[in-house]
């Protein structure tokens, strides 16, 4: 019996280890039953248990099921995309550049602060659940590969631009010397200690300071160029794209320019004659449309018909959402509404964050139901209170947790796909999961960018996966040490992917002073080249058909 108690033992440790990613190499008829006692596949659940959802759903489980099935998440992809864009473009972008205006800040030191931290937030706080520190290092680096690669090159391929010299050397060699002592640290020793992983926090907050000082130097010299009051036309965007790149290298200074005023947005729709409630429910239902009447005239049948698709998630955003847009009229104020976000934004915060403290809303309700009423008696439609900056708060963590969702259901969603697939779990956080996380960095770029400002982009474009490498290098770590749970293994990509980064950043370093900080067209292709190259080369270690730069095991026979 003892020896029988053991063997059981030991077949219980060796279930608790085994990986989801094992359940192609069960028969179909098995699938499910092993996913529901495999506790790694609990891994995969966000809104839903996608793996489950494909395995137990089906009457009978075939190769050409899952098939079709993995078409119909692909289709749930596509939309939380969408929802990405509306969010970015609607919501996110405006609050960012409403901040930036207010803090006097240049697209360099906005790019590098504001949108690298609110792009790289939600992806720190997810990798925070992964125990295996090889998979983040991995992950982490392949993103940083992507974002910087991919979500650069658009930028510089649609709209072509003037970076800052010294800020992009400073950015690149910073970026370049966190990963070298990461991979460093990794590498030597069998665990990063909670000294080095302070020594990694460290060097960000260095750098941190350095861009704060100087754009604080460059404010008081009055050289920084602010936010939107020189914002690019869209006309002139949309002509750069179309001339050639010899005519991409004409003078930043023959741009045409168009001047905000903030004031008059502001100020556009006042009157001493109107009341205090003017045109309250017209102004409420006018804000909440999802659609506007002007584009649905201009547009075609098919952006009709995805227009009236998106209309209920684009009416749910804007209820839930507060807009403060510069450039709108009332800087977006609508009285009505936004005493009601007042309330149920704060509702909705505490319910995706702390949804194991449910009671904390009665008491929420005791403070935001007399704010709102206090806010409702002193306000004017016609006009935004001086306090209206204020909502961007509410605009920025509600932007940034629907952005979290989307990406960790994106990011779910195609781990699923990858293991049916039959995909290792190495190759899928090399590549595929950091299409899932990024892409809600590379929309909120790109729509940036649209917007025009390209070098805000291309500045976060760096900064933001360097935030996010560092960050998630520094306090993962550390916060595993804490909890006893540090796993120190290494995978067959972490080193591929390392040589890839410091290939794309060094790359950058040259292009940049080849072409007199100016990314070119050119600079794109070259950037989307390069990530052909690495994922061809991912994909090729998968297949076996060459050798990666991991050590091979060592199986020692007794």
């Amino acid at each position: 019996m003892p020896a029988n108690e053991e063997i059981e033992l030991a077949f219980q440790r060796h279930h608790d280890t085994l990986s989801c990613a094992n359940v192609m190499k069960v028969p179909h008829d098995m699938r499910c039953e092993f996913i529901k006692t495999t506790k790694d596949c609990d891994n995969h659940i966000g809104i839903l248990n996608y793996i489950k959802f494909l395995q137990c759903s089906q009457q009978e489980s075939t190769r050409l099921n899952d098939i079709i099935s993995c078409f119909g998440l692909a289709v749930l992809v596509f939309f939380l995309v969408l929802s990405v864009a509306i969010v970015a473009d609607q919501f996110f972008s405006p609050a960012l550049k409403a901040t930036a205006k207010k803090m006097h800040m240049s697209e360099h030191l906005a790019g590098v602060t504001l949108l690298a931290f609110g792009n790289s937030t939600s992806d720190i706080l997810g990798q925070l659940q992964s125990t295996r520190i090889d998979e983040v290092f991995t992950y982490m680096m392949a993103n940083a590969i992507l974002i910087t690669l991919i979500s650069g090159g658009i930028v510089c391929y649609m709209w072509p631009t003037q970076l800052p010299k010294y800020e992009t050397v400073r950015t690149l060699l910073f970026f370049m010397l966190g990963a070298v002592s990461v991979e460093y640290m990794f590498t030597t020793g069998s665990k990063i200690s909670r000294v080095e992983c302070s020594l990694i926090i460290g060097l960000y907050i260095v750098y941190l300071i350095i861009e704060i000082i100087e754009g604080y130097i460059e404010k008081r010299a009055d050289r920084g160029i602010v936010i939107l009051e020189a914002r690019v036309q869209y006309s002139h965007v949309r002509r750069t794209t179309l001339r050639r790149s010899s005519a991409l290298m004409s003078s930043a200074k023959d741009k045409e320019r168009l001047t905000i005023n903030t004031h008059t947005t502001r100020m556009v729709d006042f009157s001493n004659e109107n009341s205090k409630n003017d045109y309250l429910f017209d102004g409420f239902v006018e804000t909440i449309q999802p659609i506007q009447e002007d584009y649905w005239r201009d547009c075609g049948t098919a952006v009709r018909i995805g227009l009236l698709i998106l209309s209920p998630l684009m009416l749910f955003f804007l209820l839930l959402i507060p807009i403060v847009d510069l450039e709108r009229r009332r800087h977006g104020w609508s009285k009505l509404l936004n005493c009601i976000q007042i309330v149920v934004t704060p509702m909705y915060v505490t319910v995706v964050v702390f949804y194991r403290f449910a009671p904390l809303i009665y008491f929420q309700l005791l403070i935001t139901v007399p704010v709102a009423v206090v806010v409702f008696l002193q306000t004017r439609t016609d006009m935004p209170p001086p306090y209206h900056f204020a909502f961007v708060i509410f605009s920025y963590v509600g932007s940034i947790l629907i952005l979290y969702i989307c990406t960790n259901e994106i990011n779910d969603i195609l781990d699923v796909i990858g293991l049916v697939l039959g995909l290792s779990a190495q190759y899928i956080a090399a590549t595929i999961s950091c299409w899932g996380s990024s892409v809600c960095t590379i929309v909120i770029n790109v729509i940036l960018a649209q917007h025009g400002y390209a070098a805000m982009a291309i500045a976060a474009s760096y900064a933001g996966p360097y935030f996010s490498f560092i960050m998630a290098m520094g306090f993962l770590p550390a916060y595993r040490h804490i909890l006893g749970s540090y796993e120190g293994m290494t995978n067959g990509y972490y080193m591929l992917a390392y040589i890839f980064l410091i290939i794309s950043l060094a790359s950058s370093l040259i292009w940049s002073l080849l072409f007199n900080f100016y990314g070119r067209r050119s600079v794109g292709v070259y950037n989307f080249t390069i990530y052909l190259m690495y994922f061809i080369f991912c994909t090729l270690c998968e297949a076996e058909f060459i050798h990666s730069y991991a050590l091979d095991q060592v199986i020692k026979i007794v």
